[in-house]
This record gives structure tokens, C-alpha cells and sequence, in this order.
């Protein structure tokens, strides 16, 4: 997957011979994948139709509140997998006991790698014994929880008030995780969707509205490896308390959000093949 981000306001972008233009800058259709932009930009419907056309796939996200959209051709693909979704949702408890397990060990191994050991057998014996979905929500929500305990004491305490905080964000470090999981959630549904996936056929999460819940549910299983990217850009300083502002909560400001395009990219391409594996995995079990 090939990524490019547009982060600059009030800028106007415009389609001309297969190449996408804005400012002194061209960006050639089969030099990207996935448009990422994170700003107020001009862009006229008849562009948006080339680009979604091209088979380029543009998220959108809201830097002050992290809410996000995509654009992508609507173009109807894989109808069978689909119907194996349905399908499978006769076998969601197997399903989400998997991704969940899964989840548990990649989060105690991450802390394992930064010298910190986290009893797994009280887990496991529970979701072995779980017969719905309610009892394994339960028990990844009481998982997700004692795991921040120990994580949090990883980051230096100026960037965090020892409790992950969401809708919004209360401190720089939930500020990042909170950035991070939605970009990776979107970037997760244009995979979903190329594979002929439906994002709001799921597992463990139930869909409610827009949520795309299959995505989240995917999102899961590379929890841990954000968590270990925000813990390296504070550990390096790539990001400083300078780059946060509060407005409703606490959100990176523009030059912030500039210093991590590049690591982002780096990040990607570290996990995008373990992404692939676990979609196709899921696919098998269907």
C-alpha cells in the first residue's frame, strides 16, 4: 500500500492527466494507493470521482476530534465472501474468542518486551470457559485495562494521566493512541473492502450505526504494536508537549502532526504484511 498525506490548510487540489496537483507538487495516480488528508482542503466532485476511480482510496480525518471517513470506489467486488460473512456469524463466538486470545498475548508480550510481566492464565482459563459474547467482551475490557496500568508506567508523566481516555482524549499519550487506532482503522477498512470484505459484518465488536466494526475488530490484534510506536516517537522525543493543544480535549496541532507522517509510513509498512496474513486468515475461517 502506497500512502500520501495532505496536511495543509485551505489547500486547493486538483485532477489533471492522472495526476493529482496541489500547490508545486504532482502526485501521479500509480505512485498511491491511499490519500490521507487531515486538513480543510478545495476539492471539486468531479476529482473526487477521478481519483476513486483510479482505484485510490482517501481517508479523511478531523484533527481536533479524530473522527474519520473514507472515500472509495463503490465498485461491487467478491459477493461470496459477503455471503460467507453472514454466514459465519452463526460461529461468532469462535470467531471473537480467536481474535481476543490473540489480542492477549501480543499485549503481554509487549510488555514482556519492556520488562514488565503480566499473569496470562487467569485470561485465558476465563475465555476458554466463555459460551457468548457478552462474557468475552467482559473479560477483553478487563484485560484492556489492567494492560494500560502496566503501559502507562512506561511513558514519562507529563504525557500521562495513568488511564487510557477517549472521545476525547485527556493527555498527550491518549492523544496519540487515540490518532494512531483511527488512522489504522481506516487504513484496516479500505483493506477489508479491496479483499471483498464487508467492514460491517463482525465478530467481537457489534456495529451501531457508521461503525465499521469488522475493522475494529481487526484493529484488535495490532493494538499492542501502536502502543510500542507512540512508547519510540516519546522515548526518541520526536514529539514534544509542545506539539499538543487542548480544544474539548487534548489534540496534536499541525507541526505535531508533521513530525510523525514519516514514521507513520515507517510503521505501516513494518505491519502491512502481518495485516494481510490476519485478513486472509480470517477469510479461511469463514
Amino acid at each position: 500500500m502506497k500512502i500520501s498525506i495532505i496536511d495543509k490548510k485551505d489547500m486547493t487540489i486538483r485532477v489533471e492527466n492522472s495526476t493529482i496537483k496541489f500547490e508545486d507538487f504532482k502526485l501521479p495516480f500509480r505512485l498511491c494507493d491511499t490519500l490521507i488528508i487531515s486538513s480543510n482542503i478545495k476539492l471539486n466532485s468531479k476529482d473526487l470521482i477521478k481519483i476513486s476511480d483510479s482505484g485510490i482510496a482517501i481517508i479523511f480525518i478531523d484533527h481536533f476530534t479524530y473522527k474519520s471517513s473514507i472515500l472509495i470506489s463503490t465498485n461491487p467486488k467478491n459477493a461470496d465472501l459477503k455471503q460467507k460473512q453472514y454466514e459465519a456469524l452463526a460461529k461468532r463466538v469462535e470467531i471473537a474468542k480467536d481474535i481476543v486470545s490473540k489480542k492477549i498475548e501480543r499485549h503481554i508480550l509487549n510488555l514482556k518486551a519492556n520488562g514488565i510481566n503480566m499473569d496470562i492464565d487467569p485470561y485465558f482459563e476465563k475465555l476458554n470457559k466463555c459460551e457468548n459474547l457478552q462474557s468475552i467482551l467482559g473479560i477483553e475490557g478487563a484485560f484492556s485495562r489492567e494492560y494500560f496500568k502496566h503501559f502507562f508506567t512506561l511513558l514519562p508523566k507529563r504525557f500521562h494521566n495513568f488511564k487510557r481516555t477517549k472521545r476525547p482524549p485527556l493527555d498527550p499519550a491518549n492523544a496519540l493512541l487515540s490518532y494512531f487506532y483511527t488512522i489504522l482503522y481506516e487504513i484496516i477498512s479500505i483493506k477489508l473492502l479491496s479483499f471483498g470484505f464487508d467492514p460491517s459484518i463482525s465478530y467481537l465488536h457489534t456495529p451501531f450505526r457508521n461503525h465499521k466494526a469488522l475493522s475494529s475488530d481487526i484493529v484488535e490484534l495490532f493494538r499492542d504494536r501502536i502502543n510500542q510506536f507512540v512508547k519510540t516517537i516519546i522515548d526518541n522525543e520526536i514529539i514534544t508537549l509542545q506539539d499538543f493543544r487542548k480544544k474539548g480535549g487534548v489534540y496534536l496541532r499541525f507541526d505535531g502532526r508533521k513530525k510523525l507522517y514519516q514514521p507513520l509510513k515507517d510503521l505501516w509498512e513494518s505491519i502491512e504484511s502481518q495485516i494481510n496474513s490476519e485478513i486472509s486468515t480470517l477469510r479461511a475461517m469463514l
